[in-house]
């Protein structure tokens, strides 16, 4: 009894659609994988032009801000930043709860920045220390902040939107 595949002189093989789709998956995925390592080369030498491109908005004179005082500002996205002055010098964050997204607020009196969603509270340097986001190890976000002490600005750092009026 004898079949085709027997026939075949010794040495060669006969290709099925099994083996064949079989080389051709991972042929797909050896591409694949050696494309993403290429990308993430690239992307590591040249950071600058894939991060968007940023500029300096204008917060506003240093004196208008008074120690002790947290004052809210709109990015160009709509964002809502508080900017923080204090003995130290200024600090801005992001006004959104890491923990669920709700809008923080500065209690002056008590010095601290209050979450009312599950009354998570962030101490004046925006690190959690009471509430669900306490328990979490969270912390507000950071905005870059440039302070021009030599003329006396604030200004926030900002990304570029692009032609289409997104980020870059």
């Amino acid at each position: 009894m004898s079949t085709e595949r027997d026939a075949c002189p010794p040495g060669e093989q006969d290709v099925t659609r099994r083996t064949w789709l079989a080389g051709a998956l991972m042929g797909a995925g050896l591409l694949a994988s050696y494309g993403t390592l290429a990308f993430q080369f690239l992307s590591f030498l040249l950071p600058k032009r894939l991060k968007g491109e940023t500029r300096l908005l204008f917060v506003g004179p240093v004196d208008r801000f008074a120690v002790g005082s947290v004052q809210t500002i709109m990015d160009l996205k709509g964002n809502e930043i508080l900017v923080k002055r204090s003995e130290a010098g200024f600090q801005a964050f992001s006004s959104l709860c890491p923990h669920l997204g709700c809008r923080v607020q500065w209690m002056p009196a008590d010095n601290h920045f209050f979450c009312p969603c599950h009354r998570g509270i962030f101490d004046a340097e925006g690190k959690a220390v009471a509430g669900p986001p306490a328990d979490a190890g969270q912390r507000l976000a950071d905005a870059p902040l440039v302070v021009d002490q030599a003329n006396g600005v604030v200004y926030l750092e900002v990304e570029v939107p692009d032609k289409k009026g997104g980020p870059a």
